[in-house]
């Protein structure tokens, strides 16, 4: 629920904490960032376009789905994150789809239950910064890292980052289903 009222700068900034507070949408998103990179430590610019796509898709989608958008982008985070630990070969078809993906399914879970432009254009760029936010942070985090140490235990070490990200989601996939918000 967003606050009514509030001025442009207030709307920027709720609109961004949806992102930034809620595990169920920033860690998929996390988890995408940490996939990017493992792909290829430049590999963000190349995607982010796809990423952007979804995002503004996501805008019209979140008008016409349910709840269930918010379980199903904390599966679709879970399998991000398990492709990022397990898969050594990420393909840049797989990796742009699923940047399309996060990006249509971050936006669609932050704005689900609200009508098309029923909200403030200023909750709305929040939501897109936030998520773009985070999106750059996980993947410059983790592509610095393997850059500045050229270790195979610093990509292995990212690798497990995504696998306690896939097991954090598990976790709160399960609690979502419990509830009953399926």
């Amino acid at each position: 629920a967003f606050q009514g009222g509030a001025d442009g700068y207030a709307q920027f900034v709720e609109g961004a904490s949806v992102i930034l507070t809620y595990p169920g949408i920033l860690l998929p998103i996390l988890a995408l960032g940490v996939a990017i990179s493992l792909w290829d430590t430049e590999g963000l610019p190349r995607v982010w376009p796809f990423a952007l796509a979804g995002q503004v898709l996501g805008i019209f989608a979140a008008s016409v789905v349910g709840v269930w958008v918010a379980v199903a982008f904390m599966a679709l985070g879970v399998v991000v994150a398990g492709l990022a630990a397990l898969w050594p070969a990420n393909n840049r078809a797989v990796i742009t789809g699923l940047a399309g993906l996060t990006g249509l399914g971050a936006v669609s879970a932050s704005l689900e239950g609200h009508g098309l432009f029923e909200l403030p254009v200023m909750i709305h760029l929040g939501i897109l910064f936030g998520a773009n936010l985070v999106l750059a942070a996980a993947s410059g985090a983790s592509a610095l890292a393997m850059e500045r140490v050229p270790a195979e235990w610093v990509r292995i070490g990212w690798r497990v980052v995504a696998s306690w990200i896939g097991a954090i989601l598990v976790l709160f996939l399960a609690f979502a289903l419990r509830s009953g918000v399926s």
